[in-house]
């Protein structure tokens, strides 16, 4: 469905952080959020109004670390710790084909749309196909190659240079400089991707300190850990997301802070994987900025931004001892408004000149009551399932309308990712 200016009217709107939701329209134009209000206004002539019937409106959600390669063979490789979970399902991703990665894709990014996702960062085996995926559906991508010179099917640091220099990016499909991690990449290689970042003016990606074994092997072998690594690599800066960090020291914590790097906490795969706990409360005092992401689904099973809201804050309230720890709201700034300013996205609150990336949720359930200002937020956070969503819109499109994607050409898209799911699940077995 294209842009057009509207009106969404008896809603429930969720502001920025520090503000309380309270009942009131929000008008759209050229993809673009042009004006918030109380009440209940009467629409222009022009304006098409969009009936909320009481329902949350809220931003997108940003999830800003997922693998769209993954979502093909969920719920096999289980039961493993990360590094022999990494060598299984590195079969099936040394035969991934171009079709089958756009299949993928395709089923990522409507999979995240009908959960509330507006922008996803899809860091990819395949990444022209991912891109074409994220066009053709709607969604908002930031697309980054699964650069490891060491795996001989991975893109290369060349291929993402490649992509870069052609211009295979616009307003809404992006493409980073993207590395598996340090182990997986030589030193020169890291070293160029954060050059290569900088001459494109745009963000870096990279896993970092997921488990104590990969911390163990760079400082065996460097004698400093992954994050000093980077910092002495010069690919450390305020365009740097890294996902995970769950093995810091301290002086990790600092450099991240100093640098204005971003951290993508991924809390259920950190914990499928048996691989700890990102200190995330303590990164948050320090000022870095950490954002949420659910990985790929083979590592979580559930690309549901809203399950990733609840389990971050259940999963530091318990470890800490502390109920007070990482209050809804600021979860669902780290779910919305952190990851957009992580990825350099105007996007991620409901305030005039941002994007027009917006959720309905509908409040009519009975896991939701009561549904008044004061409860909306946390209840948002700790009740809410992707299920409740019923209208998505990206950049002034409605790409899910009534819990479905909206439009028809997707109606079969089910039927196309069955029978490419159980080829790549045989590959695997093999």
């Amino acid at each position: 469905m294209t842009a057009q200016s509207c009106i969404f009217r008896d809603v429930l709107v969720v502001p920025p952080a520090g503000e309380q939701p309270f009942a009131g329209w929000v008008a759209v134009a050229d993809a673009t959020i042009a004006a918030v209000g109380r009440g209940s206004p009467e629409p222009r002539a022009d304006q098409r109004v969009i009936e909320g019937d009481g329902a949350a409106l809220l931003p997108g959600f940003v999830n800003t670390h997922a693998h769209s390669h993954s979502s093909l063979t969920r719920g096999s490789a289980e039961g493993l710790p990360l590094e022999r979970w990494l060598a299984v399902i590195e079969k099936e991703q040394a035969r991934l084909t171009d079709e089958q990665a756009h299949i993928g894709a395709l089923a990522t990014y409507a999979e995240a749309l009908l959960s509330g996702t507006t922008t996803i960062v899809d860091m990819c085996l395949r990444p022209e196909p991912a891109m074409a995926a994220a066009r053709e559906i709607g969604i908002r991508a930031v697309v980054v190659p699964y650069v490891a010179d060491t795996k001989p099917f991975a893109p290369s640091l060349r291929d993402n240079a490649r992509l870069l220099e052609a211009g295979a990016r616009d307003g809404r499909v992006q493409l980073w400089v993207g590395v598996h991690d340090l182990e997986s990449c030589s030193d020169d290689c890291i070293r160029a991707a954060g050059e290569l970042a900088r001459k494109h003016h745009t963000g870096l990606h990279l896993h970092c300190a997921e488990t104590r074994a990969s911390v163990d092997r760079t400082v065996s072998r460097v004698g400093r850990t992954p994050v000093a690594q980077l910092h002495a690599l010069a690919a450390l800066s305020e365009r740097t997301l890294l996902a995970h960090c769950v093995w810091l020291s301290e002086e990790d914590r600092a450099l991240i802070a100093a640098a204005g790097a971003h951290v993508a906490h991924c809390p259920h795969a950190n914990l499928k994987l048996g691989s700890g706990i990102a200190p995330v409360p303590d990164l948050c005092r320090r000022g870095v900025n950490v954002t949420l992401g659910t990985d790929g689904a083979k590592a979580n099973n559930r690309l549901d931004m809203l399950d990733v809201m609840k389990f971050a804050s259940l999963l530091h309230k318990g470890v800490s001892g502390d109920p007070t720890v990482l209050p809804p709201a600021h979860v669902l700034d780290m779910a919305t408004a952190r990851g957009a300013a992580a990825l350099g996205v105007p996007a991620g609150a409901i305030a005039p000149g941002l994007k027009a990336d917006l959720v309905l949720v509908r409040l009519d359930g009975f896991h939701l009551q009561p549904c008044v200002p004061e409860t909306l937020v946390t209840n948002l956070v700790h009740a809410a399932r992707g299920s409740d969503v019923s209208l998505v819109m990206v950049d002034g499109r409605i790409v899910v309308k009534d819990g479905r994607l909206a439009d028809s050409r997707w109606a079969d898209l089910l039927e196309r990712v069955r029978p490419v799911a159980r080829e790549l699940l045989r590959v695997g077995s093999e």
